[in-house]
């Protein structure tokens, strides 16, 4: 009886596989490329991959958070509250440096080795836990179909190597340049009212200097990493000593503060901001860059941003009308695009039928 229904679990499974490999005309012709894309958004969703079974990838990069998580700090495995805000990986594949304050890594198969093997706190807990996890995926039918079709010259193909090169190749898929902004761009030019025609004008403009910093246009050629101002403690330049960004990596004094320049696309999806999510809404950044740099009045992180000795020259503040600032509010609107949420390709396999 055991056998006849282990059978049938097989075959519904393969039936979902070929499904989905159906589906997946778009992607390349290259078919264990197609296998380790199809197989790595299966291990993006699934909790298995964590080392008590409560977390995924997507855990912290949700697809209706435009792939972040909607919290100031994700938390880990065991339910500790991580060091830094989720970024979204939407055109992750155009990044040149793939963490908010390592500029050594440069591919994305060694930032995964981060939530894979991070302790204190655990983010998925393969440390010393590597064993147990690969053995929930080594007997369930899919994934012995998938792991040996996506690599199918490993004689034992459930290897650590392995996942991080599936999910990569998964996550290189979350591309999105379908947004307003994008279709202007492509010759539509009443997509935009004249309100975000406005709020363009000020992106671009020297009086603001945002494009300086935050480009629109990927592939990103360079990774930008800046000390915006945000915290002064101690007046010495010094960010909370938890996290001072590239300073930890460096140990040069003047990398006090400085984190990689995020994306804007889909920012409307990503609240809260910056590398910790201390700043809640779009309205307070703007603030923050026309001020010139963070002022915070009471409590640990006292010390006026402004004054930073390591900020960037680029951040100057400027002025800016109560109307000038919602037209660019408006415009950073049309930088939104879910149409990622439609394509069945990138979404969650284990809520289909």
């Amino acid at each position: 009886m055991k056998k006849k229904y282990f059978i049938i679990f097989t075959l519904l499974f393969c039936i979902i596989l070929y499904i989905n490999i159906f589906k997946v005309s778009s992607l390349p012709n290259d078919e264990s490329i197609k296998y380790k894309i199809i197989l790595g958004r299966y291990l993006f969703y699934d909790t298995r991959l964590s080392y008590n079974q409560t977390k995924s990838c997507s855990s912290c990069h949700d697809p209706k958070f435009a792939f972040s998580d909607g919290y100031r700090q994700s938390s880990g495995a065991d339910g500790y509250t991580l060091l830094r805000n989720a970024p979204s990986l939407l055109n992750v594949k155009y990044l040149t440096s793939f963490t908010w304050g390592d500029s050594t890594i440069k591919k994305l198969s060694q930032q995964l080795l981060f939530p894979m093997f991070n302790q204190h706190p655990n983010e998925l807990g393969w440390t010393n836990n590597e064993a147990e996890i690969i053995a929930r995926f080594e007997n369930l039918p899919i994934y012995i179909t998938l792991f040996g079709k996506a690599f199918p010259k490993d004689r034992k193909p459930f290897l650590i190597k392995n996942f991080i090169t599936a999910i990569a190749n998964f996550e290189e898929q979350l591309v999105s340049f379908n947004s307003p902004y994008d279709l202007h761009l492509k010759g539509n030019k009443k997509i935009l009212n004249e309100q975000a025609i406005e709020g363009m004008k000020l992106f671009y403009s020297t009086q603001l200097g945002c494009s300086n910093c935050h480009h629109l246009q990927e592939p990103i050629k360079k990774a930008n990493y800046y000390n915006t101002g945000l915290y002064n403690l101690n007046t010495d330049g010094s960010y909370p000593s938890k996290d001072q960004g590239l300073f930890e990596f460096t140990k040069n004094p003047k990398d006090k503060g400085k984190f990689r320049i995020p994306s804007l696309r889909n920012i409307m999806l990503t609240a809260p901001y910056m590398h910790d999510g201390s700043v809640e809404t779009i309205e307070q950044i703007i603030s923050i860059y026309q001020r010139g740099g963070r002022l915070i009045s009471n409590g640990d992180n006292v010390g006026d941003g402004k004054l930073n000795i390591n900020k960037s020259n680029l951040i100057k503040g400027f002025d800016l009308t109560t109307k000038e600032k919602e037209n660019l509010i408006v415009f950073l609107s049309t930088l939104t695009d879910t149409s990622f949420l439609r394509n069945d390709n990138l979404l969650n396999p284990f809520n289909e039928n």
